[in-house]
């Protein structure tokens, strides 16, 4: 970007002097092409130009040219890396530890660096000096003539040489033994470069986050330099409390560091990585304490997720096969640098004590509770003790994982790491500089100019510039901020993800520009966005702004910032304050709701405070028509209006939609007037609506509400605490899987390629066979159709759904077959390992599933999603086997279908109901006029002894948030930390429409009618992976309770 750029090059060409051109992205100036080409014209003797432009330039041979990039890993093209030497200069742990070495040695230690640098430069100059000496030597002998006797100058110099030589040995022999003295001075404060070097690669690491439920990247806001983090190295050794001796000193240094660092991060994390950064940073550390090493951490990451429950099934029928593997692969694991086998016999002392350890595991905190045969063990193991607790925790009850993993921080880093803390807008401005910016990383519903405001009141900066930043803003920001460079004024650039060009431009002038008055200060708001510069986020102070987390925390906000007292009295009526409260409680709710995940909604939609007042807007102007002229409430155009319209314009997923519809027909009705309406009962607190005209009478009664929420309030189960907390552990434990570097190895030495060639050979000696197209279409042209018809082969709708099933897998178990013999073979270096190749080998190695398993090169799924190998290749054999037993026992040994088994669950249902109308040619059913009818049975798929004459049994499906009642045939509320039971087998057929209706009656679907369930193909609900709906029996409650519940069926709990 440089305006000097082309004079600069002609002055080094034609001197034959370096260039460096610095900050080089992706890609590079087109001027440079004739330097990278080399397009170097000999125009004489000794004279070279090279056409730049429009102008030949001299050319020395001598001129260099260096291109240098800030990002870790530049995406450079082909052509580029073919034109130029391309050097990963990136420094390295052990690299950084030796320069924070000298830095810390040069501030605490000046002479004793000082001195080692002038034995060094001193070492350098007698090895200079003995090696001129004996060239100067072979140089006298070479071009000596006659008898080297007789040549008394020649031995003159050979003496001199000689006695020049010892003298120089001698020097050196006392440099090194002096250096080695130094060493060992300078050894004493090894730990805190070690510590520094620690802190600065977690900082680094991450860079690579990304949000798990939007999937944005994050981590590129993260981004820091070294030159930030030298700047709190530095700040640490100059203000950690001075001490001696040397070893106490360097103990406060680290200390002081680790904290400091753990701050200068916290403030620009978002709360869903903070744990995750404390918790790197803590394992990072005891790694290099060699309390663990780095296979212990991957056991910890991965538990058993590369294990087959086919191995070694379950013996414990309460305990899920995730948690059997997780134990499984702690049996098999030695901890610490010397292996130990604290958990070598859990399997079977889980059976052996059977009745104490499953009370440990149904325990609401079993992380507080003694372990059954290991708390003696545990309690001895000082250093491994409470990493081989967590271990426990995260295997067997990973819903705790969290909480743990905070309590594992608290004993090894101290309870200050894991204190609430925040930075104020004051603390963020003192450390700001004129060329030091601060950027607030953004969150829906935050803006930070409110406060910016307040500091400048009292700084007397106000008012500040600000400019919200889009399309024709970038001309009023540079003004804006040229003005504030000139009289030292503070400016707001609001927006700037919309205003990335001019990101770019503002960072070269905070760096190049010399008349920039000290006291400007340039404020940055902005939204994630992986195109933001890196240089200007290596050079600003970055801040996260975050809404308050909680009903409570969300309704004072409401009542702070949207709902004034001037709001309160803008219609002097009392149905009007209570809609108030009823509307800020429906938007906060709407809002949590989306921790929970899938059960809370199906697409996490980011309602706003504009949504709140549309709503508002139309509440006033409806009370204004109806009830202020004497009329009343139309229930129905308030609710259509404010959850189809005003909210449900957001909504794209027609669950949502029912789910807010649900929400408004509960919570906007004439019963929010009675006095003993209550939003919901949790335990002694009722939340009911406060009364009164002053705003204080709103915020005293929010004052008053639980600071923890129950999910009970928003209608679901208390077990959508234990999904809450199971959803978090799972996304922050596999962010930090993938942030991982790939060079550990196992703890018998073996590398990861060989530990990845054997896992690949292991899954290839259990592939299935083959299905040979040939064979099995002729197999099925065979096999029968419905028993009530005479179709046979391809005229029976299952059939053809069988061929294409058996298609299908053949053409999954031909990939992963051809892509493991291509990973061994590229490990033994048969062929090349390309970059699809390695990304391969580093799933397989982090337990997940290789991508071209699941997906095809157009991103298309093309099998089932599981997020371990060892249940992804267990589901495999499990398809395999059933669709063999089907195609060569025919259907007579299908009494039960596994659903979750096919890929195309549709085609499956779609094939029942073309076959059920075929049997009901008689009746006269048209195709059209059919529809699917479930009936749940009371039996699980073993007990199946016949097959249906009409439709097909299906089993493998799962209940969220219910469980089925057998006994009574219907909806009841979950057991505790059951958090998807298996549904019995359901027996599928189709019924024409109006059979179906003459047939609903309350005794078949109970008095409130029945409740329309989906049926998900996984847990992530959305409109791809629905397969069908079905109508449960609901006895005890209104289909509205089991809606708010977020009940759903699902083919896999994984």
């Amino acid at each position: 970007s440089s305006k000097m750029l082309k004079e600069q090059i002609e002055i080094t060409l034609s001197e034959g002097l370096c260039l460096i051109i610095e900050n080089v992205e992706n890609t590079v100036d087109p001027i440079l092409e004739p330097l990278l080409e080399r397009a170097v014209v000999k125009k004489g003797p000794n004279k070279f130009v090279i056409r730049l432009g429009d102008q030949n330039i001299g050319f020395d041979p001598q001129f260099c040219l260096y291109l240098t990039s800030r990002h870790p890993n530049p995406h450079f093209s082909p052509e580029l890396s073919a034109k130029t030497t391309v050097i990963d200069f990136t420094v390295t742990m052990r690299g950084l530890e030796q320069q924070l070495l000298g830095r810390v040695l040069n501030m605490e230690q000046r002479t004793l660096e000082e001195t080692l640098i002038a034995l060094r430069e001193g070492v350098t100059n007698n090895t200079k000096s003995l090696q001129h000496l004996g060239k100067q030597l072979l140089d006298r002998l070479s071009n000596a003539t006659g008898n080297l006797l007789d040549d008394t100058e020649l031995v003159s110099v050979l003496a001199n040489t000689k006695a020049k030589a010892k003298e120089v040995e001698g020097k050196l022999a006392e440099a090194r033994a002096r250096t080695d003295e130094i060493d060992e001075k300078r050894e004493q404060y090894r730990p805190v470069a070690a510590r520094g070097s620690i802190m600065y690669f977690n900082m680094t690491d991450m860079t690579l986050v990304s949000n798990p439920i939007t999937l944005q990247p994050s981590g590129w806001m993260y981004n820091c330099s070294l030159d930030q983090f030298l700047e709190q190295f530095d700040f640490s050794i100059r203000n950690s409390e001075k001490s001696q001796p040397t070893s106490k000193r360097v103990d406060k240094i680290i200390h002081f560091l680790t904290y400091q660092v753990y701050r200068y991060m916290n403030r620009c994390l978002f709360e869903r990585d903070k744990m995750m950064f404390k918790l790197m940073v803590t394992l990072k550390i005891m790694v290099a304490n060699n309390a663990l090493t780095g296979q212990d951490v991957m056991i910890f990451l991965k538990a058993g997720s590369s294990l087959d429950k086919s191995e070694r099934p379950c013996p414990l029928r309460w305990m899920p096969d995730r948690v059997w593997l997780g134990a499984l692969q702690l049996s098999r694991h030695g901890f610490g640098p010397e292996h130990l086998g604290l958990f070598r016999d859990i399997t079977e002392i889980l059976q052996r004590n059977e009745a104490q350890w499953r009370k440990w595991y149904d325990e609401n905190e079993p992380e507080n509770c003694a372990v059954p045969d290991y708390e003696e063990r545990l309690s001895m193991e000082r250093s491994l003790g409470p990493f081989l607790r967590l271990v426990l925790v995260r295997m067997l009850r990973e819903d705790r994982t969290g909480i743990a993993c905070s309590q594992f921080i608290e004993t090894q880093l101290g309870s200050r790491f894991t204190a609430p803390v925040t930075d104020t807008v004051m603390e963020v401005y003192q450390e700001s500089e004129a060329r030091k910016p601060v950027i607030y990383l953004l969150s829906a519903g935050t803006d930070p100019a409110s406060m910016i405001d307040e500091l400048a009141k009292k700084r007397k900066k106000y008012p500040t510039d600000k400019v919200s930043m889009g399309e024709g803003q970038e001309r009023v920001a540079r003004q804006t901020n040229t003005a504030a460079f000139v009289h030292g004024g503070w400016v707001i650039l609001q927006n700037c993800h919309l205003g990335i060009n001019y990101m770019c431009e503002i960072e070269e002038t905070l760096t190049k520009n010399t008349e920039i008055e000290e006291d400007y200060r340039l404020w940055i708001t902005c939204e994630i966005t992986p195109r933001f510069p890196i240089g200007l986020l290596q050079m600003t102070i970055k801040v996260t702004l975050e809404p308050p987390a909680g009903l409570k925390a969300q309704l004072y906000r409401t009542y702070t910032t949207m709902i004034s007292q001037e709001t309160i009295d803008k219609v002097d009526h009392e149905k009007w304050r209570t809609l108030l409260y009823v509307m800020a409680v429906i938007h906060s709710v709407v809002q949590e709701r989306r921790k929970f995940g899938p059960i809370g909604w199906c697409v996490p939609y980011e309602f706003n405070t504009a949504d709140l007042d549309a709503s508002l807007l139309f509440l006033d102007k409806h009370l204004s028509q109806t009830v202020l002229v004497g009329g009343s409430l139309s229930w129905s155009t308030i609710q259509y209006m404010v959850a189809e319209v005003q909210y449900g314009g957001r909504i794209t997923d027609d669950l949502d939609r029912e789910l807010f519809v649900t929400y408004a027909a509960k919570w906007l009705c004439e019963d929010i007037f009675n006095k003993a309406f209550s939003f919901g009962v949790v335990g002694d607190y009722s939340y009911k609506i406060p009364e009164g005209l002053d705003i204080s009478n709103y915020r005293s009664a929010i004052d008053t509400l639980p600071a923890v929420d129950n999910p009970l309030i928003f209608g679901l189960h208390s077990n959508a605490d234990v999904t809450y907390r199971l959803k978090e552990s799972s996304e922050m434990l596999m962010t930090i899987i993938e942030t991982q570097p790939k060079e550990t190895g196992a703890d018998d030495g073996k590398s990861v390629d060989e530990m990845v060639r054997e896992q690949a050979q292991d899954l290839l000696q259990k592939m299935p066979p083959n299905f040979v197209e040939d064979v099995f279409r002729l197999q099925i042209t065979k096999l029968r159709g419905p028993p009530t018809l005479e179709e046979r082969g391809f005229a029976a709708p299952l059939n053809i759904f069988l061929f294409q099933e058996l298609q299908r897998l053949q053409h999954i178990v031909a990939l992963v077959a051809e892509n493991l013999q291509s990973l061994v073979m590229a490990i033994d270096g048969t062929v090349v390992m390309t970059a699809d190749l390695l990304e391969d080998l580093n799933s397989v190695f982090d337990g997940r599933v290789p991508r071209r398993w699941t997906h095809d090169a157009a991103g298309a799924e093309i099998s089932w999603l599981l997020p371990s190998i060892g249940a992804w290749f267990n589901g495999l054999l499990e398809r395999h086997t059933q669709l063999n037993t089907w195609l060569e026992g025919g259907r007579k040994e299908m009494r039960s279908f596994w659903i979750t088994g096919f890929t195309n669950a549709h085609g499956f249902l779609t094939g029942i109901r073309q076959e059920v109308t075929r049997q009901h040619t008689k009746d006269q059913w048209a195709l059209d006029d059919v529809v699917t009818h479930t009936d749940v049975l009371a039996m699980d798929h073993e007990k199946v002894r016949e097959t249906p004459v009409e439709g097909q049994n299906i089993h493998g499906l799962f209940i969220e948030g219910a469980k089925w009642n057998r006994q009574e045939s219907k909806l009841d509320e979950s057991d505790p930390k059951k958090l998807a039971p298996p549904m019995p087998v359901i027996y599928v057929t189709a019924m024409s429409k109006k059979e179906l209706k003459s047939q609903s009656s309350p005794a078949m679907f109970g008095r409130e009618g029945p409740f329309s369930a989906a049926v998900y193909k996984y847990p992530r609900r959305n409109d791809t992976y629905l397969i069908f709906r079905i109508l449960l029996r609901t006895v005890d409650y209104h289909p509205f309770h089991w809606r708010l519940r977020g009940v759903c069926l699902v083919a896999q709990t994984e």
